[in-house]
């Protein structure tokens, strides 16, 4: 057996090949107790990778995963693509069997590799798909897993190493519109996002211990721990998120890296109580969507002066990423802003109707459209859509933006989350960002309920702070201090708890729209 090779084309290669120099140090851990040294997740992916073939799973076939955050999953999804296989994490929320199974007849999977506690819904969805889909429990007591890959001799890596073109991953998008996207990425283009989060997470070196709060079918879980790996950092999975663990185990675990999307951040910032410790973070990461100000300014207060806002996607990547930092969010010119392109990417912004060619003047709103080193095949079974959204090389986010005389890039909103009211049209987000700026507000969305009057009512569902916050304070702060056009203010404010989420834990303004039109 040989795992030495000339040239790292594929994330494979790059797995194999840091894992041999992170060697007696540990690559792997996680809340539950778990490690592994880098010497022990190469041993055990590369039996995983052999014992798949004696199972008679061929090299491009799917592997689904339905686990939490954990090192030992870590190991297998690497094991996957070792292997030359197809990984792909499925939503453990919201995973009844009917939604399991339909996923894995779509997927086409072999093998579905689940945590003990889905043991019976994983079942019951390979039954319902008349599928021989094979499964595989990953923590039970008899410990199947590890007997599984410790019956095969490791893998031949450098006698099979897989095609740096060939497929690697399917990301699953929240399908909090319809049917969830599958992305696919290839073996070159993780390489590709590994090597971009370098620069993406400030230089990410084997000092570091980076946490990894979300779970394994977000796009986020991929994009944080590529290139924690390339840095040939300490990976520290959580099976969980809850505020107060987290909290915890930053603090225990001496994290340097913490990144959450802003709902997470400030459901811990409750739980980070001034007598803990957080010296040891040197960059707080924020992802999903922009943080407001007051998120800045309390992660700067109890975590980290340095903060890195991240803008990307499963289809894009880190090497497609946009990155604003402390230093452009200081800026009061700057403020709102997404940033600038990382090393390698390009952005344009165009005509939402027209072609990737048809590039609007600077400082006008259109589609913002990306390019790099990391852009996705295409989606899975979907040749229609992948055809309408790639095109030569570039993504079609359907996010609308703008780019201003710096180039800096602002991102206004989604093109699906345009109301039109009474003729007029309004973006959801604009209205958003100006109710987050009241002192009394820690959550909003808005979303435009059907009416027979002006076709669409725009209507804010809000978070507040204190219950004695009302309407008619919300209504006469947009119009009197923010000065915003009457037919932009809400004519309903709805008061929750919490705004629900979708699969991936981004805001599921389709929820929000379902309760109001059935209210």
């Amino acid at each position: 057996m040989t795992t030495r090779f000339a040239k790292c084309d594929s994330i494979a290669d790059l797995y194999v090949r840091n894992c041999l120099w992170k060697g007696r140090q540990t690559l792997f851990a996680d809340d539950q107790g778990a490690s592994y040294t880098g010497e022990q997740a190469l041993n055990h992916s590369l039996r995983y990778a052999s014992a798949l073939r004696s199972a008679s799973l061929a090299p491009g076939e799917v592997v689904a995963y339905l686990c939490l955050g954990s090192a030992s999953h870590a190991v297998a999804w690497f094991g996957t693509l070792v292997g030359g296989y197809v990984a792909a994490n499925l939503h453990t929320r919201n995973n009844s069997v009917a939604q399991i199974a339909e996923a894995l007849q779509w997927l086409g999977a072999k093998l579905i590799v689940h945590d003990v506690e889905f043991t019976s819904v994983v079942n019951a969805a390979v039954q319902e798909t008349g599928l021989p889909i094979r499964t595989l429990a990953m923590d039970d007591e008899a410990k199947s897993w590890e007997a599984f890959i410790q019956a095969a001799a490791p893998l031949d890596f450098g006698r099979e190493r897989p095609d740096a073109a060939s497929v690697a991953a399917i990301i699953l998008s929240s399908g909090s519109t319809g049917q969830p996207k599958g992305v696919v990425q290839s073996q070159a283009s993780l390489l590709a996002c590994a090597l971009s989060g370098q620069v993406m997470l400030a230089g990410i070196n084997r000092h570091d211990t980076i946490m990894i709060p979300m779970n394994p079918s977000f796009a986020g879980w991929v994009m944080f721990v590529l290139p924690a790996l390339a840095g040939r950092s300490r990976l520290l999975l959580v099976r969980r998120f809850e505020p107060a663990h987290v909290v915890n185990l930053a603090e225990r675990e001496r994290v340097t890296i913490l990144n959450m999307v802003p709902t997470m951040w400030r459901m811990v910032f409750d739980a980070a109580t001034a007598e803990r410790d957080f010296t040891s973070v040197r960059l707080a990461c924020v992802g999903g969507e922009l943080p407001t100000a007051d998120d800045v300014s309390r992660i700067k207060a109890r975590f980290c002066p340095s903060i890195a806002a991240i803008y990307m996607a499963g289809e894009s990547g880190n090497g497609c990423a946009i990155t604003v930092t402390t230093e452009d969010m200081v800026d009061g010119r700057k403020i709102g802003s997404t940033g600038l392109p990382t090393v390698g990417a390009d952005v344009r912004i165009v005509d939402p109707d027209g072609s990737i060619d048809d590039v609007l003047p600077l400082g006008q709103r259109g589609e913002l459209v990306v390019t790099g080193s990391s852009v996705a095949l295409g989606y899975w079974r979907d040749p229609a859509l992948s055809a309408k959204k790639f095109v030569d090389g570039w993504w079609r986010s359907g996010d609308l933006g703008h780019v201003d005389e710096d180039g800096y890039v602002w991102v206004n909103g989604r093109a699906d989350n345009v109301i039109n009211t009474g003729g007029i049209k309004v973006h959801a987000e604009e209205i958003e960002s100006e109710i987050l700026t009241h002192e009394g507000v820690s959550g909003c969305a808005v979303v435009g309920r059907t009416d027979a009057k002006f076709g669409q009512r725009i209507e804010a569902f809000v978070v507040a702070k204190s219950v004695e916050l009302t309407s008619d304070d919300l209504k006469s702060y947009l119009k009197e201090v923010r000065q915003m056009s009457g037919h932009k203010v809400p004519k309903v404010f709805h008061f929750l708890d919490a705004l629900p989420t979708g699969l991936t834990g981004k805001l599921d303004r389709r929820a929000l729209l379902e309760w109001s039109e059935a209210s």
